[in-house]
């Protein structure tokens, strides 16, 4: 694959300087940690791939805020930079350092590599410090000279390192929980000096907040709740059998709906799985839909052909707004267990659709879904009110469209562009051009 030159980059103007510049980084420590995984390669990654919650919010900022440059780091870099064509940001593709190259090759690569696999937890700790210390990326950005830092993610140590780069370049540090807990954090002892020295940290959750203040110290000031923005006008509610029709479903049958990545230990599909198959023969006409891909997929279609032959389908990974939007309006409700979450977006997704959600009361879930009102949550781990709740939608259809009105009317006064907008320019308000 050739590289994109910045002569080359795909559309959009050059920097406005009236508007301050943005640079981002997500939470993965190299492009090759997260996205070959989906079947992305560097080339669509930097110019049309858009297919996760940090592209909303990138779309929102460089549309209302300023203008982003997306920072990446690899172990082989195949794109210099390109202009996203979904979001409008830049994009630059840099090598991590060769201190983490060589400790990343060392984990992964040799043939007996398995054995290190109990220290997988202290390899993600260096890697997380590690990756970010790369020359090259503090040149590019120290070239660029952006007006403010703003991070996915203050749950491994690549937040200290963006923090340290920060204070280099004398510019604000903003940051956004995408999920994790802090005893999952990498370098939490850090975490215990740092955090509170973002300028400011933007929360998936009341509770993620009021954690932030009670055991980081982060003070009051600092911390705003912003809920992933949502394209309210992509997902919105269709006529349910002409939906089921594009996406080559039986308009006759009733749907359940997992939308997401197949990794078991966190989304717990298996569970989805295992309960939906106690529960099939009292329904004969619903079917499990579960789409995405990952890790686990094999697995998971095996156990799914061994105890529901014929009642679950597996779609793939759809990256297609507008097919997603189809698939949400086919379903009686999206079904989530995670054991933990930030603000999962298809949540938020699913309920600007009308479509209800049964989900794990884990991250900020909560902060859409409410009880019989939108939908229905249970405690994480609780496979009984789990099954349960799968057989209340399926026994009670006529319920259901109170609940889709409700759903949707919640989308729109939380995750609306509109709304996220006016909260979004308020927490940036402390980044001013240079």
């Amino acid at each position: 694959m050739g590289t994109t030159s910045s002569s080359q980059a795909k559309g959009g103007p050059a920097h406005n300087p009236a508007r301050p510049l943005i640079a981002f980084f997500d939470y993965a420590d190299v492009f090759e940690d997260f996205y070959p995984h989906y079947g992305v390669n560097q080339q669509q990654f930097a110019t049309t791939w858009a297919a996760t919650g940090n592209h909303a919010w990138i779309s929102l900022i460089q549309q209302h805020v300023g203008s982003v440059i997306w920072y990446e780091t690899s172990l082989a870099p195949a794109v210099d930079e390109s202009r996203h064509e979904a979001t409008g940001a830049l994009v630059k593709v840099l090598r991590s350092g060769w201190l983490h190259r060589s400790l990343w090759k060392m984990f992964y690569l040799p043939r007996n590599a398995w054995r290190w696999r109990g220290a997988y937890r202290p390899f993600a700790v260096v890697a997380s410090y590690l990756a970010p210390l790369s020359l090259s990326l503090w040149r590019a950005v120290r070239r660029d000279h952006p007006d403010c830092l703003f991070a996915q993610s203050y749950s491994s140590g690549r937040f200290d390192v963006l923090l340290a780069m920060s204070w280099f370049l004398g510019i604000p540090f903003l940051t956004y929980h995408a999920g994790g807990e802090p005893q999952g954090y990498l370098g939490v002892a850090f975490r215990k000096y740092t955090l509170r020295r973002a300028t400011r940290i933007i929360v998936s959750s009341t509770n993620e907040g009021d954690m932030l203040r009670r055991e980081y110290q982060v003070p009051e000031d600092k911390i705003r709740m912003i809920l992933t923005p949502i394209d309210t006008d992509t997902f919105a509610p269709l006529e349910r059998k002409a939906a089921c029709r594009a996406m080559g479903l039986d308009a006759s049958r009733r749907y359940l709906l997992f939308a997401g990545r197949m990794e078991d230990g966190m989304k717990r599909i298996s569970s989805i799985i295992r309960c939906f198959a106690r529960i099939a023969d009292d329904f004969p006409d619903a079917t499990l839909v579960i789409a995405g891909d990952g890790q686990d997929r094999e697995s998971l279609i095996k156990l799914a052909v061994d105890i529901a032959p014929g009642r679950i389908h597996f779609t793939g990974w759809i990256g297609e707004v507008d097919r997603k939007a189809l698939l949400y309006n086919c379903a009686e409700c999206l079904i989530l267990a995670s054991r933990r979450e930030g603000f999962p977006t298809v949540v938020a997704e699913a309920m600007a659709c009308g479509t209800p959600v049964l989900s794990s009361d884990v991250g900020g879930v909560s902060e859409l879904v409410v009880e019989g009102k939108t939908g229905w949550l249970f405690s994480a781990g609780d496979d009984q009110a789990l099954q349960a709740g799968m057989a209340l939608v399926l026994k009670h259809p006529g319920n259901l469209a109170a609940l889709r009105t409700a759903a949707r009317e919640a989308a729109l006064s939380k995750v609306s562009r509109h709304s996220v907008v006016k909260a979004l320019q308020e927490c940036f308000s402390v980044v001013a051009p240079r």
